[in-house]
C-alpha cells in the first residue's frame, strides 16, 4: 500500500519555477546549474518554512540532472527519479542538531573521499548547521578549504549568526526572506483548487497570516477543518484557538475607552472558552498596528503596551491574572467602591469576596456565534461612595474605615496592590495592623509576602493608623502562619522603637 503522503510534502516544489517569494536565489542557482558553474558550498539563511530544504533538494537534483533544461531538473530521468524517491546514495541529508559532534565531522571527512554511486555529484544537505559543536566546525573547515571536486555541501540554518566567519566565508551564502502573505494566500488558493477544499471568505488569507511567512505552514492547516465542507475564517480560527472578531473588537474598543467592566468580561469569556490569552493579545495587537497604520495617532501608545503585554504574558506564573492587571492599571481601579468584608463562614463560598449579580451588557451585545462574556468582578453587594481621602486630617485609630481608606489608596498606588488586598480582613490592635488572607487565597499572600509590596502595605498603611509599630500579612490557610505570640509581639515591638528586652 502506497504511503499517503501530508499535503505539504506532496506540493512541495519540484521544479525551481514553483518556489514562490524567492526570484533573486532562484535565478542564481538556474544560470549556476545551466552554465556548469556550481560552488562547491552553499549556505541558506532563512526563518523556518521559507525554502531553505527545498531549494537544496532541488539544488541536488538540477547538478545531477541528466538532461537539465534551462537551468531546471527534468524530474525524468533516472537520477531525478532516485532523488525524488528518496534512494539516492548520492543524496545525503544530515540533521545538524543530533550530528553536531566531532566524530560525526570525522565520519563525514572519510566518505567524501569516495566517488559518487552514479551521480556526477555527491550532495550533503546538513540541516541547521549552527547547532555544530566548534571542534566539529574545525574539523569540517579543512574539507572546506580543499573539497573534492564531485562534493557539494549545502548547509541550511535558521541563526547564521552562530556559523563561525571562517566557514561562511567558504561558502555562496543566500538570505532567504519571508515570503509575502499575498503570495501564500495565492498558493493556498491555487492548491485548495486542485485538492477539492472551498475556501470561505478569507479563510485563505488567514491561513497566510498565521503561516508565520513560511508557505510550508499553510497546507496542512487548511487541511485540518477537515473536507466535509468549505473552510471558513472560523474554522481556521479554531484550529488556532482564537477568538471571533467580535470579542477582539470589544477588547481592543473598551481599552480605547478605559471600559474597565467591558475588557475584564471579555478576558473572562476568552478564558472560560479555551482561547489562547497568548493569540488573542496578538490579534489586538495586529488590529492596533492596522489601525495606527492607518492615522489613527491615539492607538499608538496602547500599540506599544500590548506589544510590551505579549512579551511578558509567556512568563508569566498566571497569564488570566497578568492580563486582567493590565486592564486594571490601564482602565483604572473600581470607582466609588470598596470590597466588603465577608462574614465568617465555614462554607467556602463565604470565602470568596467577589461574585456576579448580573451579566454586563457585553453578553448582549455579543452575536450569538461568539461565547457569552461572563460578569465583571465586582464586590458583593453595594456600598456607598468612600470619602476622598485626607492624608493630612487626623489618622483614624483603626477600624473598617481606616481599612476602607487604605483599600482605596492601595488601588490608586499601584491596581496588584489593590487586587491582592482586597479579599483580606484586616485588625488593628496594639499597634499592629494583622492582614489576614482567606483560605483559598493563597496566592495572594505569596505576592503581599514579596518585599517590594509588603514595603509598599508599610508605608500606605501609615497614613491611615496610629500608632503604626508593624503591619502582618497571614494566611487563614492549613499550612498559613500561626499568630504571633506574647514574646513575638515584644521583640518586634522593642525591633520597632530600637531597644531592648530586659526580662521575660
Amino acid at each position: 500500500m502506497a504511503e499517503e503522503l501530508s499535503l505539504y510534502r506532496r506540493w512541495r516544489p519540484k521544479r525551481f519555477a514553483e518556489v514562490v517569494g524567492q526570484e533573486l536565489v532562484v535565478a542564481t542557482l538556474r544560470r549556476a546549474v545551466a552554465l556548469g558553474k556550481l560552488h562547491h558550498a552553499y549556505l541558506f539563511a532563512g526563518q523556518r518554512g521559507v525554502g531553505k530544504t527545498t531549494l537544496a533538494r532541488l539544488l541536488a537534483r538540477a547538478a545531477n540532472c541528466l538532461a537539465p533544461e534551462d537551468g531546471e531538473p527534468c524530474n525524468r530521468c533516472p537520477n531525478c527519479l532516485r532523488i525524488l524517491q528518496e534512494k539516492s546514495l548520492d543524496v545525503v541529508e544530515i540533521d545538524g542538531a543530533s550530528h553536531r559532534g566531532i566524530d560525526q565531522v570525522r565520519q563525514l571527512r572519510e566518505e567524501v573521499a569516495f566517488l559518487p554511486a552514479g551521480s556526477r555529484y555527491k550532495v550533503y544537505i546538513v540541516d541547521e548547521v549552527h547547532m555544530l559543536t566548534q571542534e566539529a566546525f574545525n574539523a569540517l573547515l579543512k574539507t572546506l578549504e580543499e573539497p573534492p571536486s564531485h562534493v557539494i555541501f549545502v548547509f541550511a540554518t535558521t541563526e547564521p549568526h552562530k556559523v563561525p566567519p571562517t566557514v561562511l566565508s567558504r561558502c555562496q551564502a543566500f538570505w532567504l526572506q519571508p515570503i509575502p502573505e499575498e503570495l501564500i494566500a495565492q498558493r493556498v488558493r491555487e492548491i485548495a483548487q486542485a485538492e477539492g477544499f472551498v475556501l470561505a471568505g478569507d479563510a485563505a488569507e488567514l491561513l497566510a497570516k498565521r503561516s508565520g511567512g513560511g508557505p510550508r505552514g499553510a497546507p496542512p492547516l487548511f487541511g485540518r477543518p477537515g473536507p466535509g465542507g468549505p473552510v471558513t475564517r472560523g474554522g481556521v480560527g479554531g484550529c488556532f484557538g482564537l477568538s471571533s472578531r467580535a470579542p477582539i473588537d470589544a477588547f481592543f474598543l473598551g481599552l480605547l475607552s478605559h471600559n474597565r467592566e467591558q475588557v475584564l468580561g471579555v478576558v473572562g469569556g476568552v478564558f472560560l472558552f479555551g482561547r489562547g490569552l497568548v493569540s488573542f493579545v496578538e490579534e489586538a495587537i495586529a488590529q492596533a498596528r492596522e489601525r495606527a497604520i492607518a492615522g489613527e495617532e491615539e492607538v499608538l501608545p496602547l500599540l506599544a503596551e500590548l506589544v510590551e503585554l505579549r512579551a511578558q504574558l509567556p512568563r508569566a506564573f498566571s497569564r488570566r491574572i497578568h492580563l486582567e492587571l493590565f486592564v486594571l492599571e490601564r482602565c483604572g481601579p473600581p470607582k466609588g467602591q470598596a470590597p466588603k468584608e465577608t462574614p465568617a463562614r465555614t462554607e467556602p463560598e463565604a470565602l470568596l469576596p467577589l461574585s456576579s449579580p448580573s451579566p454586563p451588557p457585553l453578553a448582549s451585545a455579543l452575536p450569538p456565534e461568539n461565547f457569552p462574556a461572563p460578569g465583571p468582578a465586582g464586590p458583593a453587594g453595594s456600598s456607598p461612595p468612600l470619602p476622598a481621602q485626607d492624608v493630612s486630617g487626623p489618622k483614624p485609630a483603626g477600624g473598617e474605615e481606616a481599612w476602607a481608606q487604605l483599600l482605596r489608596a492601595a488601588w490608586e498606588r499601584r491596581a496588584d496592590l489593590g487586587v491582592f488586598l482586597a479579599p483580606a480582613k484586616a485588625t488593628y490592635a496594639d499597634g499592629v495592623l494583622r492582614v489576614v488572607l482567606p483560605e483559598g487565597f493563597r496566592f495572594h499572600y505569596e505576592l503581599l509576602r514579596e518585599k517590594e509590596r509588603t514595603s509598599m502595605l508599610e508605608e500606605l498603611a501609615k497614613s491611615f493608623y496610629d500608632p503604626l509599630l508593624a503591619v502582618e500579612v497571614l494566611y487563614a490557610g492549613n499550612d498559613g502562619p500561626r499568630p504571633l505570640s506574647l514574646g513575638e509581639a515584644a521583640r518586634l515591638l522593642a525591633e520597632a522603637l530600637e531597644g531592648e528586652i530586659l526580662w521575660s
